[in-house]
C-alpha cells in the first residue's frame, strides 16, 4: 500500500477543498461516474442501429479512491488493430498495417523466451520488433503468456503452458518489460484463456488465483510505466465445465468477485464467431451448417453482450472491452475440428470482419480491436492458425475489405 502515515499530518491543515484539490493532482481521487438507466440498460436490448452510450448520459455519484499507481492515462478510446507474428518480416508487416489503416498490433511474447533462466534476459529480439513499430508510429498491445519452466510448479504438467508457482516471478519480469518498452509500448494483456486446462499447466482452474497473478502484474507494470495500459487476459469462449475449462461468463464473474475491478484499466476478450454472423444471436439457424450454433460461445455478439453485463453488475461500466482476438476462419480443405472454417467464403470472412468492426465501435464500450491474424498464412501457412490470415501470402479479399472500410 502506497498511502504513507507520514502524509496524514501535511494534509490535515488543509481546507476539505483543498484536500480534494491534492488527492486529485496525486491520482489519488477520482470522481466516479455511473451510467444512468438509459446508459446501462441491458445490452442486449440494444436495437440493430447499435445505439450508442455518450458522456451526456453519465451523471456523477460519489468519490473513490484508487491507487497511486493506478495514475497511467489508459486507453478508453475505439481502435484498429491485429495481430502479427513476432517471428514474421516487420517491415513487411508495418507495410500492410498503413495499408489497412490501422493504428494498432498485437504480438504474444513468450515469457519463457525471452528469461529462460533466472535474470537471463534475451530482449534483442524484442527491441528491433518494438522499436521497429514504434518508429512508424503503430501503437503495440503485447499479451504476455507462457511461464518458464524454472518458475513454475514442480509438479505441474509441463506438456502445456502454464502460470508461475509464485505470481512475484511474473511481476519482475513484467515490470523489467514495462520499463525497458515504456512510451513503445502502450498495453499488456496479462496473460490469455487462463479459463482454459492447456493455458494453466493442466492445474486446477482456479479465478481467484489469476486475479492474484493480475494484481502483482499491475502493480508491477504501473510502477515501472504508469502510462500502460493493463488488459486482463481473455478468457476463451467456452460453455465446457471442469477440469477442462469454465465457462467464461462464470470465469469473469468470479474474477470479479476475487477483486478484477481494482488491477485492470479494460478487459479482455476473444469473441470468435466461428460460422455465424457477427450480428447473430443465440437461436441463429443455417440450414447449410447448423454446427456450432447452440452455445452463447460461438456467437460474436452474444460474448461482447454477456461480458459488457456482468461489468455493469458489478459496477465497473466506465471500462472498455478489448477484444485482444476474434475473427472468421475461412479455408476449403479443414483439419479436423475445424470443420465450420469450411462453412465461412472468403467473401464472407470479409464482410464478417468488416461489419464486427463497425458494429463494436457504434455501442460505444469497446477499446481497440484486434483482428487474427495478418500473416500467420505467410509465416505457418500449414498451420490452422492460417485459415484466419489475411495473407495467405497473397491478400484474401477481407484485406482489401478492410482497407477500404471506412474510419
Amino acid at each position: 500500500m502506497l498511502h504513507s502515515k507520514a502524509r496524514l499530518p501535511l494534509i490535515a491543515s488543509l481546507s476539505v477543498t483543498a484536500f480534494l484539490l491534492c488527492l486529485f493532482m496525486l491520482g489519488v481521487l477520482v470522481h466516479r461516474v455511473d451510467a444512468s438507466p438509459g446508459a446501462l440498460q441491458d445490452p442486449k436490448q440494444a436495437n440493430r442501429a447499435f445505439s450508442v452510450v455518450t458522456t451526456s448520459e453519465f451523471t456523477p455519484t460519489h468519490w473513490v479512491y484508487l491507487p497511486l499507481t493506478a495514475r497511467g492515462q489508459a486507453v478508453q478510446t475505439f481502435g484498429y488493430g491485429i495481430q502479427v507474428n513476432s517471428a514474421g518480416d516487420a517491415s513487411a508487416n508495418i507495410g500492410h498495417i498503413k495499408t489497412l489503416g490501422f493504428g494498432w498490433m498485437k504480438a504474444q511474447v513468450p515469457w519463457k523466451n525471452v528469461e529462460p533462466n533466472p535474470g537471463d534476459y534475451r530482449w534483442d529480439a524484442w527491441d528491433q520488433l518494438i522499436g521497429a513499430y514504434h518508429a512508424e508510429g503503430i501503437k503495440t498491445l503485447v499479451s504476455i503468456v507462457k511461464a518458464p519452466n524454472w518458475a513454475r510448479p514442480s509438479n505441474t504438467n509441463f506438456s502445456v503452458e502454464g502460470p508461475p508457482a509464485d505470481p512475484a516471478t511474473y511481476a519482475s519480469f513484467v515490470g523489467q518489460f514495462s520499463g525497458r518498452y515504456c512510451g513503445k509500448v502502450q498495453a499488456i494483456e496479462v496473460w490469455s484463456e487462463q479459463n482454459i486446462f492447456y493455458e494453466w499447466g493442466g492445474e486446477p482452474l482456479d479465478a481467484a488465483r489469476y486475479v492474484s497473478l493480475l494484481r502483482a502484474a499491475y502493480l508491477a507494470i504501473k510502477s515501472a510505466c504508469p502510462s500502460i495500459s493493463v488488459v486482463s487476459g481473455a478468457p476463451t469462449p467456452t460453455g465446457a465445465g471442469a477440469p477442462v475449462a469454465i465457462d467464461d461468463v462464470v470465469y469473469l464473474q468470479q474474477m470479479y468477485q476475487a477483486g478484477l475491478r481494482n488491477y485492470c484499466d479494460a478487459i479482455g476478450a476473444h469473441p470468435y464467431g466461428y460460422n455465424n454472423p457477427p450480428d447473430a444471436r443465440l437461436g441463429y439457424t443455417d440450414p447449410a451448417d447448423p454446427s456450432y450454433k447452440n452455445h452463447r460461445s460461438f456467437f460474436f455478439r452474444e460474448t461482447l453482450e454477456a461480458y459488457r453485463t456482468v461489468m455493469v453488475s458489478f459496477g465497473d461500466a466506465n471500462k472498455r472491452i478489448w477484444p485482444t482476438e476474434f475473427g472468421w476462419p475461412s479455408t476449403i480443405y479443414p483439419e479436423p475440428g475445424y470443420e465450420y472454417a469450411y462453412s465461412n467464403t472468403l467473401a464472407e470472412q470479409a464482410q464478417y470482419s468488416v461489419m464486427a468492426y463497425q458494429m463494436a465501435q457504434a455501442w460505444g464500450w469497446i477499446g481497440p480491436m484486434f483482428l487474427w491474424n495478418l500473416d500467420f498464412g505467410v509465416t505457418e501457412p500449414w498451420s490452422t492458425l492460417a485459415y484466419w490470415s489475411l495473407l495467405r501470402p497473397d491478400p484474401v479479399p477481407a484485406y482489401a475489405a478492410l482497407a477500404a472500410m471506412p474510419k
